[in-house]
C-alpha cells in the first residue's frame, strides 16, 4: 500500500516551481527593464548575487519536493530533469566569464542593450528554470496520482 502524499509536499512543488518562473522572468526582462530604466544596473536585481540567492533558496525547496516525490513515485524522469536544470541555473549563475550586468545589457546605448538581449546565460537560466518547472509539475502530477491510487486502494469493498 502506498502511503498518501501530505498536502504540504504539493505547497512545496508549488513554491519551487514559483521559484524557478521568477529566475527565468527575471533573466527574460532584466533587459528591457535595463533599457527602460538604467539606475536598475546599479540594484541587487541586476547582479549575479541575485541569481546566487535565488539557488540558494530553490536549492532545498526543489531537493525536497523532488526526492519526497521520487521515493513515492519512483519516476527516473522527475529526478533527472531537476537534476538538468539545476545544473543549468548553476552554470548560468557562476559563469564568471562576464559581467551580470553586460550579460542583461547594462550599456550606455541602447541600441547595443537591445542587442544583447538573449545572453548564454539568460538562455541557460531561462531552460534551466523552464526544466526545473515541469520536472515540478510532473512530480505534482505523479503524487497526485499515488494519492488517487492509494484513495482508490483503501476503499477496496474486500475489507484490505
Amino acid at each position: 500500500m502506498v502511503a498518501a502524499v501530505p498536502k504540504w509536499q504539493y505547497l512545496l512543488d508549488g513554491l519551487a516551481m514559483s521559484l524557478a518562473g521568477v529566475c527565468g522572468i527575471h533573466c527574460l526582462l532584466m533587459p528591457v527593464l535595463l533599457i527602460v530604466f538604467p539606475l536598475i544596473g546599479s540594484s541587487f536585481f541586476a547582479h549575479d548575487a541575485f541569481h546566487q540567492w535565488m539557488l540558494l533558496a530553490v536549492l532545498p525547496t526543489t531537493g525536497l519536493a523532488i526526492l519526497l516525490g521520487c521515493k513515492k513515485h519512483k519516476d527516473l524522469l522527475v529526478f533527472l530533469l531537476s537534476i538538468g536544470g539545476f545544473v543549468l541555473l548553476c552554470l548560468a549563475a557562476f559563469d564568471h566569464g562576464h559581467s551580470h550586468g553586460h550579460s542583461h545589457g547594462h550599456h550606455h546605448h541602447t541600441s547595443t542593450a537591445s542587442a544583447h538581449w538573449l545572453t548564454r546565460e539568460s538562455i541557460m537560466t531561462s531552460l534551466g528554470g523552464l526544466i526545473m518547472a515541469s520536472a515540478h509539475f510532473r512530480n505534482f502530477l505523479l503524487c497526485r496520482r499515488a494519492n488517487r491510487m492509494e484513495a482508490d486502494e483503501s476503499s477496496c469493498s474486500c475489507g484490505h
